[in-house]
Protein backbone atom coordinates (compact mmCIF):
# COMPACT_ATOMS: atom_id res chain seq x y z
CA UNK A 1 0.00 0.00 0.00
CA UNK A 2 2.93 2.21 -0.02
CA UNK A 3 2.24 2.83 -3.80
CA UNK A 4 -1.16 4.51 -2.61
CA UNK A 5 -1.45 8.50 -3.44
CA UNK A 6 -1.68 10.45 -0.72
CA UNK A 7 -3.20 14.08 -1.18
CA UNK A 8 -4.01 17.13 1.22
CA UNK A 9 -7.10 16.48 3.11
CA UNK A 10 -8.88 15.32 5.94
CA UNK A 11 -8.25 11.53 6.88
CA UNK A 12 -9.82 9.80 9.70
CA UNK A 13 -7.12 7.81 12.12
CA UNK A 14 -8.27 3.83 13.21
CA UNK A 15 -8.79 5.53 16.44
CA UNK A 16 -11.82 7.92 15.53
CA UNK A 17 -9.46 11.22 15.72
CA UNK A 18 -9.55 13.16 12.36
CA UNK A 19 -5.98 14.81 10.89
CA UNK A 20 -5.12 17.45 7.85
CA UNK A 21 -2.68 15.76 5.72
CA UNK A 22 -0.70 19.33 4.18
CA UNK A 23 1.99 17.54 1.79
CA UNK A 24 4.25 15.30 1.38
CA UNK A 25 8.17 15.20 1.76
CA UNK A 26 10.82 13.00 0.70
CA UNK A 27 14.25 12.23 2.69
CA UNK A 28 17.28 13.67 0.53
CA UNK A 29 19.09 10.34 1.95
CA UNK A 30 16.92 7.57 1.79
CA UNK A 31 14.11 8.86 -0.77
CA UNK A 32 11.74 7.36 1.48
CA UNK A 33 8.20 9.83 1.59
CA UNK A 34 7.10 11.26 4.55
CA UNK A 35 3.71 12.51 5.38
CA UNK A 36 3.19 15.72 7.09
CA UNK A 37 0.23 16.70 8.73
CA UNK A 38 -1.66 18.55 11.55
CA UNK A 39 -4.42 17.35 13.90
CA UNK A 40 -7.89 18.52 13.80
CA UNK A 41 -9.46 20.99 14.91
CA UNK A 42 -6.90 23.51 14.45
CA UNK A 43 -4.92 24.41 16.96
CA UNK A 44 -4.48 28.17 17.09
CA UNK A 45 -0.89 27.56 17.30
CA UNK A 46 0.00 24.83 14.86
CA UNK A 47 2.15 21.59 15.02
CA UNK A 48 2.87 19.67 11.90
CA UNK A 49 4.02 15.89 12.89
CA UNK A 50 5.64 13.56 10.05
CA UNK A 51 4.81 9.62 9.56
CA UNK A 52 6.35 7.63 6.79
CA UNK A 53 4.22 6.92 3.99
CA UNK A 54 4.69 2.98 4.76
CA UNK A 55 3.11 3.50 8.28
CA UNK A 56 0.14 6.29 7.00
CA UNK A 57 -0.93 3.30 4.13
CA UNK A 58 -0.87 0.47 6.79
CA UNK A 59 -3.85 -1.50 7.62
CA UNK A 60 -4.01 -3.06 11.34
CA UNK A 61 -6.45 -4.95 13.48
CA UNK A 62 -8.28 -3.64 15.69
CA UNK A 63 -10.84 -5.93 17.77
CA UNK A 64 -10.03 -8.34 15.43
CA UNK A 65 -11.48 -6.09 12.31
CA UNK A 66 -8.50 -5.46 9.62
CA UNK A 67 -8.50 -1.35 8.94
CA UNK A 68 -6.88 0.99 7.28
CA UNK A 69 -4.80 3.31 9.64
CA UNK A 70 -5.55 6.40 8.37
CA UNK A 71 -9.16 6.95 5.60
CA UNK A 72 -9.75 9.38 3.76
CA UNK A 73 -12.63 11.55 4.67
CA UNK A 74 -13.68 13.39 0.55
CA UNK A 75 -16.55 15.37 1.61
CA UNK A 76 -15.08 17.04 4.35
CA UNK A 77 -13.85 20.07 3.35
CA UNK A 78 -10.76 22.61 4.44
CA UNK A 79 -12.00 26.38 5.26
CA UNK A 80 -10.95 29.18 3.47
CA UNK A 81 -9.18 30.59 6.88
CA UNK A 82 -7.20 26.94 7.31
CA UNK A 83 -5.92 27.28 3.73
CA UNK A 84 -5.23 30.63 4.57
CA UNK A 85 -3.05 29.86 7.66
CA UNK A 86 -1.57 26.50 5.78
CA UNK A 87 -0.03 29.39 3.35
CA UNK A 88 0.78 32.17 6.04
CA UNK A 89 3.06 29.26 7.61
CA UNK A 90 4.69 28.02 4.36
CA UNK A 91 2.37 25.07 2.66
CA UNK A 92 0.48 25.22 -0.23
CA UNK A 93 -3.50 25.32 0.04
CA UNK A 94 -5.23 21.91 -1.61
CA UNK A 95 -5.88 22.25 -5.36
CA UNK A 96 -9.56 22.92 -5.68
CA UNK A 97 -11.77 20.68 -8.14
CA UNK A 98 -15.04 21.96 -8.81
CA UNK A 99 -17.49 19.06 -8.51
CA UNK A 100 -21.54 18.88 -9.04
CA UNK A 101 -22.62 16.68 -5.81
CA UNK A 102 -25.18 14.39 -6.58
CA UNK A 103 -27.99 13.72 -4.51
CA UNK A 104 -27.72 10.03 -4.60
CA UNK A 105 -24.02 10.25 -2.98
CA UNK A 106 -22.36 7.95 -0.32
CA UNK A 107 -23.38 9.23 3.04
CA UNK A 108 -20.71 12.39 3.93
CA UNK A 109 -18.72 11.64 6.23
CA UNK A 110 -19.35 15.21 8.34
CA UNK A 111 -20.00 14.51 11.75
CA UNK A 112 -22.79 16.58 13.66
CA UNK A 113 -22.44 17.65 17.43
CA UNK A 114 -19.19 15.76 17.87
CA UNK A 115 -16.98 18.65 19.46
CA UNK A 116 -15.11 18.36 22.61
CA UNK A 117 -16.54 21.63 23.83
CA UNK A 118 -18.96 24.61 23.06
CA UNK A 119 -16.35 26.99 21.53
CA UNK A 120 -15.64 23.89 19.26
CA UNK A 121 -19.23 23.34 18.73
CA UNK A 122 -19.88 27.28 17.61
CA UNK A 123 -16.55 27.19 15.25
CA UNK A 124 -17.72 24.00 13.51
CA UNK A 125 -21.47 25.09 13.03
CA UNK A 126 -19.84 28.61 11.45
CA UNK A 127 -17.43 26.54 9.13
CA UNK A 128 -20.03 24.17 7.75
CA UNK A 129 -22.62 26.64 7.86
CA UNK A 130 -22.56 26.96 3.79
CA UNK A 131 -22.22 22.96 3.45
CA UNK A 132 -25.39 22.22 6.31
CA UNK A 133 -27.52 24.52 4.67
CA UNK A 134 -26.77 23.25 0.79
CA UNK A 135 -27.77 19.84 2.44
CA UNK A 136 -30.50 20.77 4.18
CA UNK A 137 -32.19 22.60 1.44
CA UNK A 138 -31.50 19.18 -0.67
CA UNK A 139 -33.20 17.03 1.55
CA UNK A 140 -36.04 19.15 1.61
CA UNK A 141 -36.62 19.73 -1.79
CA UNK A 142 -36.32 15.95 -2.48
CA UNK A 143 -38.15 15.21 0.33
CA UNK A 144 -36.16 12.77 1.88
CA UNK A 145 -32.62 12.04 3.42
CA UNK A 146 -29.98 12.56 0.59
CA UNK A 147 -26.39 11.56 1.78
CA UNK A 148 -27.17 11.58 5.47
CA UNK A 149 -28.74 9.67 8.06
CA UNK A 150 -32.25 10.85 9.77
CA UNK A 151 -30.51 11.50 13.19
CA UNK A 152 -27.83 13.71 11.61
CA UNK A 153 -30.48 15.38 9.71
CA UNK A 154 -32.05 16.64 13.09
CA UNK A 155 -29.11 17.46 14.14
CA UNK A 156 -28.23 19.39 11.25
CA UNK A 157 -31.74 21.07 11.76
CA UNK A 158 -31.81 21.89 15.08
CA UNK A 159 -28.11 23.64 15.12
CA UNK A 160 -29.00 25.80 11.75
CA UNK A 161 -32.18 26.92 13.68
CA UNK A 162 -30.31 28.11 16.93
CA UNK A 163 -27.46 30.12 14.52
CA UNK A 164 -30.39 31.32 12.37
CA UNK A 165 -32.48 32.76 14.94
CA UNK A 166 -29.51 33.94 17.23
CA UNK A 167 -28.58 36.19 13.95
CA UNK A 168 -31.53 37.84 14.17
CA UNK A 169 -31.83 38.30 17.50
CA UNK A 170 -29.42 38.58 20.33
CA UNK A 171 -26.07 37.90 17.49
CA UNK A 172 -27.63 40.26 15.62
CA UNK A 173 -24.58 42.88 16.17
CA UNK A 174 -22.62 40.06 14.21
CA UNK A 175 -24.94 39.06 11.46
CA UNK A 176 -22.65 41.11 8.77
CA UNK A 177 -19.19 39.80 10.24
CA UNK A 178 -21.34 36.02 9.97
CA UNK A 179 -22.64 36.87 6.48
CA UNK A 180 -19.24 38.15 4.99
CA UNK A 181 -16.90 35.55 5.99
CA UNK A 182 -18.63 32.11 6.84
CA UNK A 183 -21.87 33.14 3.85
CA UNK A 184 -20.23 34.53 1.09
CA UNK A 185 -16.26 33.14 2.55
CA UNK A 186 -14.40 36.03 2.76
CA UNK A 187 -11.15 34.80 4.63
CA UNK A 188 -9.65 36.35 7.84
CA UNK A 189 -7.33 38.74 5.59
CA UNK A 190 -9.99 39.70 2.37
CA UNK A 191 -12.56 40.48 5.62
CA UNK A 192 -9.84 42.83 7.05
CA UNK A 193 -8.40 44.09 4.03
CA UNK A 194 -11.69 45.15 2.98
CA UNK A 195 -12.72 47.18 6.28
CA UNK A 196 -9.32 48.16 6.81
CA UNK A 197 -8.94 45.99 10.23
CA UNK A 198 -5.89 44.55 11.26
CA UNK A 199 -5.46 40.51 11.19
CA UNK A 200 -5.58 40.52 14.93
CA UNK A 201 -8.61 42.81 15.19
CA UNK A 202 -10.29 40.30 13.27
CA UNK A 203 -9.21 37.31 15.17
CA UNK A 204 -10.80 39.22 18.10
CA UNK A 205 -14.04 40.12 16.80
CA UNK A 206 -14.46 36.36 15.55
CA UNK A 207 -13.24 34.97 19.20
CA UNK A 208 -16.00 37.08 20.66
CA UNK A 209 -18.74 35.96 17.88
CA UNK A 210 -17.87 32.27 18.61
CA UNK A 211 -17.97 32.97 22.47
CA UNK A 212 -20.98 34.62 22.22
CA UNK A 213 -22.11 31.45 19.75
CA UNK A 214 -20.80 29.39 22.46
CA UNK A 215 -22.42 30.45 25.32
CA UNK A 216 -25.89 30.14 23.55
CA UNK A 217 -25.10 26.72 22.50
CA UNK A 218 -24.72 26.01 26.28
CA UNK A 219 -27.32 27.86 27.45
CA UNK A 220 -29.51 25.55 24.99
CA UNK A 221 -28.32 22.46 26.48
CA UNK A 222 -28.73 23.20 30.19
CA UNK A 223 -32.58 24.50 29.53
CA UNK A 224 -32.90 20.85 27.81
CA UNK A 225 -31.03 18.94 29.96
CA UNK A 226 -29.28 17.74 27.24
CA UNK A 227 -25.18 17.76 26.42
CA UNK A 228 -23.96 18.00 22.87
CA UNK A 229 -20.93 17.35 22.76
CA UNK A 230 -19.11 14.57 22.70
CA UNK A 231 -19.31 12.03 25.25
CA UNK A 232 -15.96 11.08 27.98
CA UNK A 233 -16.57 7.36 26.42
CA UNK A 234 -16.98 8.58 22.46
CA UNK A 235 -13.25 10.22 22.68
Amino acid sequence: MAGRRICAGYYRRHDGKVVYVVSLAIDVDTGEESVIWTTYPFADVPKYYTSSKKSFCAFIEVNGERKAKYKRLLNMKISGEAIERLEEEGFRGPVRKRQRLQPDEAYDSREYQQSLTYYAYAKDICEHYNFDRNKYRLCVKEKRFVAITKSDFAKLKEDLQLLDDALKTVLATHQDYFRERFVEGLSIRRYADAHQLNRGSVDYQQKRFFSALARLLKERDEAEGICRLLKPAQK
